[in-house]
């Protein structure tokens, strides 16, 4: 609650500067021409799955069934985006479907909201908005306001976050700091009482200081909220060289939910915690680009829970009960979802655009591993741009580790990701 009351605090003068700025919208800005941009994609995806047949999540999964070890699957994943402009107004839409067939498809909004600029400094916006804190690339554990991060594709777009938010920028010169950035954000409860409406005290609050100084960037980052956990965080990303650039972050959570097995039993608990990053980010004179590193995930599970876990999914697997079954497996995906289930992980990826003038094309390589149990996934992103608008992607992933490992207990031994993207 202390935190929650420090966010009001900063909110109010926000507020504040945004009622002053509500006549003093410049006038170049009215005059400027109404503009409209259409983008977005379409991807065929053709997909091959080497099923890890002897994985209990395989076993909980296919309960009952024999299906054959290799599966595929074919889809659509259409995006489409639309930008407005007109004068100190500006509107984004940004919608994603998914398509298998008439009986399986899917239809979501990433992004939809409407922005208002308040002189040269200042904006509000409001509605559904995708946000980006923090200077990690595979993992951000200060995005407190960010979807989660998928570490096999940190760049793919997700959902936004619906939210009313405040922004005010400034520079400065002669000193060590050279601009500043202040963000306030309010997001309504997700938590409703009849799919409506909800109480209004669950509203979550978050601030972010941003600001250049000593060519450093630094984020000051906080959460507030009575229902979800409570974080407080900071980054920094500095240039050590014109090629080498070194980055962190740092989270520490209050009442965090975390779940573990004890006698068989799935348990809920909270925990207070830290999260934290180190990374580091190299061009070589080959024109090919290294990032590395380190996650450590302070509400993850030990070497030992994680074993405990996986009998259970084991003992669930062999239960002959398709009950037991179907209830394993629904807890594995609520309680136990995500991409990095426990503490320690090393990121390295390596990509380089048109090796040995290949042209059009850009190979990269990308490898996570289990630090406590050595289990791994590696990935070998492949790009070929032979015209315009195209794009030919062939992506294969591995997996590896020992019985009980993370990533050794994956269904997918082996995955080959084959996409053909037409841009627009």
């Amino acid at each position: 609650m202390k935190l929650r009351l420090a966010l009001l605090l900063l909110l109010a003068p926000g507020l504040a500067a945004a009622g002053e700025y509500d006549f003093d919208i410049p006038g170049s800005a009215d005059s400027a021409a109404p503009r409209l941009e259409l983008s977005g994609n379409m991807d065929a995806r053709y997909i091959l799955v080497d099923m890890r047949r002897d994985s209990p999540l395989y076993a909980l999964q296919y309960y009952g069934q024999d299906p054959a070890g290799l599966l595929s699957q074919y889809r659509l994943d259409l995006y489409l985006g639309g930008d407005y402009r007109s004068g100190p107004l500006s509107f984004r839409a940004r919608t994603y479907s998914q398509y298998h067939s008439e009986e399986e498809s899917d239809l979501s909004l990433h992004e939809l909201y409407g922005s208002l600029a308040l002189g040269d400094r200042g904006s509000l916006t409001a509605g559904k908005r995708m946000y980006s804190w923090g200077k990690g690339y595979a993992f951000n554990p200060a995005g407190f306001v960010n979807p989660v991060k998928d570490p096999e594709n940190p760049e793919l777009a997700q959902a936004g976050l619906m939210s009313f938010a405040y922004q005010y920028i400034r520079s400065f010169s002669g000193g060590p700091v050279s601009n500043a950035a202040l963000d306030l954000i309010a997001v309504p409860s997700a938590e409703t009482l009849n799919a409506q409406n909800s109480e209004a005290r669950d509203t979550d609050l978050a601030a972010k200081l941003s600001f250049l100084a000593w060519d450093t960037d630094l984020d000051l980052m906080g959460y507030a909220s009575r229902v979800n956990p409570e974080r407080v965080g900071a980054g920094l990303s500095r240039n050590l060289g014109p090629a080498l650039e070194v980055h962190g972050e740092y989270a520490r959570f209050h009442n965090k939910t975390r779940r573990t097995v004890a006698a068989g039993t799935v348990v809920a608990g909270e925990t207070d915690g830290e999260d934290w990053l180190v990374g580091l980010r190299w061009l070589n004179n080959w024109n090919m680009t290294t990032i590395a590193e380190y996650y450590r995930n302070g509400a993850g599970l030990s070497e030992g829970e994680y074993g405990a876990y996986s009998d259970f999914l084991e003992a669930a697997a062999v239960s002959g009960s398709s009950v037991t079954a179907a209830s394993a497996l629904s807890q594995a995906r609520s309680g136990f979802g995500g991409s990095n289930l426990m503490r320690d992980y090393l990121y390295l990826k390596v990509s380089m655009p048109e090796p040995f003038g290949w042209l059009y094309f850009t190979p990269s390589a990308y490898v996570m591993v289990n630090a406590a149990d050595g289990s791994w996934l590696a990935g070998l992103p492949l790009s070929y741009k032979p015209v315009t608008n195209f794009e030919f992607i062939a992506w294969p992933v591995f997996t590896g580790g020992g019985r009980g490992t993370e990533f050794g207990d994956r269904q997918a031994a082996a995955k080959l990701d084959l996409w053909l993207r037409f841009y627009f």
